[in-house]
């Protein structure tokens, strides 16, 4: 990928362990990272609900409900 020296493979791996810090439900996990010739794999926890704008744009939440969404 045109990194020699791994920077951005390094950039991933801190990126990863500061995630895996914070736990959190509402923060996503990243398992494990791979590389090969042309792109890097991150393997994260699944989330199937979809994401918050998405539904933010569908309709409009009050203060309340939008804090019961995001907790």
């Amino acid at each position: 990928m045109g990194d020699p020296e791994g920077f951005m493979m390094k950039r991933f791996i801190h990126e990863k362990e500061i995630i895996n810090k914070l736990d959190h439900p509402n923060i996503m996990k990243i398992f494990e990272l791979y590389e090969d010739q042309k792109r890097f794999y991150l393997v994260m926890e699944l989330c199937d609900g979809g994401d918050l704008y998405n539904r933010m744009i569908k309709k409009v939440y009050s203060e309340l409900e939008t804090s019961k969404i995001v907790l």
